[in-house]
């Protein structure tokens, strides 16, 4: 109990740390948002509106306690892009960056499983999946696949089949990293004493994987799935604009093109947010598949 507490204490920390952080690092920056989203050629009249509207213009303290009050009241402010607010774009475009990362993750998890094995060729193929990133391995199925399967699109959601090639792209690296964890930890179970006694006993093959195989090699894959949960947004906006996925990646990559300074804080702190739940998940599914780790 005092355990999840702490992770749950110390999962808002880093949260509210990465809220400040978004708060004061454009006061930081050396030249004024404001003068850089309203262009060159903007007035001192427009520069002031914007400043006002990024409230930069506004003490540090008062500008946190208002952005405070706009979370509470769950608010992200106003895009400077498109004039809507930041959270109702983010509503739009968090489904499919989920279930483009939901999608991605199930597939690495049975790739990583066939990869397993201390073959060579296995090796090869590890070594492979990891080499092969989303920058690579996206473009590569766009030119294969896309010119002789008429039936997979390859830009925008047209039905289930958009899913296929921008879930392939992403869960290939995954599962190579998956695959080497699990390996090396099958590896080592090999030499444990306590399993081959199971196994000179004649304990069944699927007791010994429910008992103690599973358990042992749970932790480390599940802390690895984790730590590639909370990445795949960051996968994700090399994936969308790929394959023009409207997701957050899309909405990220637009917002650093437009300087649009809200809709950028909004997207990062919904990341950052994100990747702490998974993180906090984990370790309560870990602790509870491992009681060494509670």
């Amino acid at each position: 109990m005092k355990r999840g507490i702490a992770s749950t204490l110390r999962a808002a920390a880093s949260l509210g740390s990465v809220w400040v952080l978004l708060q004061v690092l454009p006061r930081w920056l050396p030249e004024d948002p404001a003068r850089i989203a309203a262009g060159e050629w903007a007035s001192e009249t427009e520069v002031a509106a914007l400043r006002h509207l990024m409230r930069l213009d506004l003490p540090l303290h008062q500008a946190l306690g208002n952005s405070l009050d706009d979370l509470i009241h769950g608010s992200l402010g106003m895009s400077l892009r498109f004039q809507r607010p930041v959270a109702e774009l983010l509503r739009s475009g968090f489904p499919v960056s989920l279930r483009l990362a939901f999608f991605s993750l199930v597939l690495s998890a049975l790739l990583a499983w066939m990869m397993v094995g201390t073959s060579e060729r296995a090796k090869w193929v590890r070594a492979a999946a990891v080499a092969s990133p989303v920058y690579v391995a996206g473009p590569l199925l766009l030119w294969t696949v896309a010119q002789h399967v008429r039936w997979i699109p390859v830009a925008g959601i047209q039905g289930w089949a958009t899913w296929i090639l921008p879930c392939i792209a992403l869960a290939i690296p995954l599962a190579g990293h998956q695959s080497r964890i699990v390996s090396a930890q099958l590896e080592a179970l090999r030499e444990c004493y306590g399993l081959r006694v199971w196994k000179a006993a004649g304990v069944p093959k699927s007791t010994q994987w429910l008992k103690w195989i599973l358990p042992a090699v749970s932790g480390p894959w599940l802390t690895v799935v984790g730590l590639q949960l909370g990445g795949l947004l960051g996968g994700a906006v090399l994936t969308e604009t790929i394959f023009s996925l409207p997701g957050l990646g899309l909405q990220l990559v637009g917002a650093l093109s437009a300087r649009d300074l809200p809709m950028l804080q909004g997207t990062v702190l919904l990341g950052a947010a994100f990747y702490v739940a998974t993180q906090l998940a984990v370790e309560w599914v870990q602790g509870f598949l491992d009681p060494r780790t509670r």
